[in-house]
Formats: structure tokens, sequence, C-alpha cells
């Protein structure tokens, strides 16, 4: 299964890295963002620049294990593409891409409209999971619990 899942994040990763060097060879303008639609009837993965031309468009066929094992295919996927956008190899792939910051990389259904947010990177600014505050109180409140727990 660990072998699937690597042929998977490589697949993807060279998809996203053949997409940048698309965008980074045509000098005449910068991205703001970068558009990912995944059609799961056939596992195609298209991404776009932010003018909604194609970069690229392939098949990722290591998604097939994994789509008849998932109850819920749809976080699936949402959650590798976020892991694999937020590796070293992208993180040093993105570095390279002349973009107006903020840039985000989203996921669009087939009629273009907004899933989700996959990653959003701008050199200035530091972007919060939309998890954070619900995990930062938790451990506050533990802390709390923990602190108070002699006074009792």
């Amino acid at each position: 299964m660990e072998a699937d899942k690597k042929e998977l994040y490589d697949d993807i990763i060279e998809a996203f890295i053949s997409a940048i060097k698309k965008a980074n060879a045509d000098n005449s303008y910068s991205l703001s963002d970068m558009y990912v639609c995944f059609k799961y009837d056939d596992l195609s993965l298209s991404i776009y620049d932010d003018m909604e031309r194609l970069l690229l468009q392939t098949t990722i066929d290591a998604w097939e294990p994994l789509k008849s094992e998932s109850v819920d295919f749809n976080e699936v996927v949402i959650s590798t593409l976020k892991d694999v956008l937020n590796s070293d190899i992208m993180k040093k792939e993105f570095d390279t891409v002349n973009f107006v910051g903020p840039f985000s990389v989203i996921l669009i259904d087939e009629e273009y409209e907004q899933i989700c947010e996959l990653i959003t990177i701008d050199k200035d600014n530091i972007f919060l999971e939309d998890d954070f505050f619900s995990k930062i109180d938790k451990e506050l409140d533990d802390f709390f619990e923990k602190l108070m727990s002699d006074v009792k």
C-alpha cells in the first residue's frame, strides 16, 4: 500500500512540476492563482493558470486503488493534494514561480466552481489552516486544566 501511495504522490508532483515549468516558460505574465480540476470518472487531473489556460492534463492511474477503497473519495483527493502541495519538493518548486502574492492553488469542479483552497503562499504573510483556532482553543483548555489541577 505504501508503494501505491508513493507512486500516487510522485505522479501528482510530476504533474505539478510540469505545469509550473510550462507557466514559467511564458515570461509575459505572473500567476496569482493556479486551478486544479480532478475528474473522478476517468481519474484525470487538469491544471490551469489564472487565465483559465490549460497548463497540463494527465491521468493519474494510481488513484484507482484508493477510489475503490474509500468511502469519501472526494476527501481523499483533497487530503492527498494538500499533502503533496505542502511537501518540501513542492515548496521549492513554488519558489520558482513568478507570482503575484498571495498565490493560491484551488481545487475546482468541471464547471470551474471552487471546491476548496488547497494551499496559499505569500512570501510576506503566513496563512493559517482553517482549523487552527479550534486546535489552539483545545490546547489552551488542556493547558488551563493541567495548570489548575493542583488547586482543586
